[in-house]
């Protein structure tokens, strides 16, 4: 059986990739990444689907258009994290915190926030929510 490649080794491949210099996209499609320090990681566009980060430090961490369907955060730290255009389809966000992380055009259906900490306004835009008229 092939021995995966360390996280480390994909981090750094997948950084030259998303800066266009050879590399290759980050694919942990069922990694167990709990608890692990993914603090200002560069893992946009990368393949995360079914991924446990269950208690991991994600703060500022790029993940746009990342595709994290069906990955659990439970617990995770995605402060100031840039989710922009990621498809969360499914995932579990339950006691995650979300504050100050950048949630435009996120794909949330069947996400599961129970818990979650997040900006009202943002919580309103994610959802579509219109304001009541006077």
């Amino acid at each position: 059986m092939a021995k995966r490649p360390s996280l480390e080794s994909i981090l750094e491949a997948h950084q030259s990739w998303a800066a266009g210099q050879g590399g290759s996209r980050a694919v942990l499609i069922g990694y167990d990444l709990r608890g692990a320090d993914l603090r200002a990681a560069d893992l946009r566009g990368a393949d995360l689907r079914r991924a446990d980060f269950a208690g991991a430090n994600l703060e500022g961490a790029n993940l746009r258009r990342a595709n994290l369907a069906e990955a659990s955060l439970v617990n995770a730290n995605l402060g100031q994290a840039l989710l922009g255009e990621a498809d969360m389809t499914e995932a579990d966000l339950r006691g995650a915190d979300l504050s100050g992380a950048e949630l435009a055009n996120l794909e949330v259906w069947r996400v599961n926030l129970k818990g979650a900490t997040i900006a009202p306004e943002e919580l309103h835009r994610l959802l579509n929510c219109r304001r009541p008229k006077k």
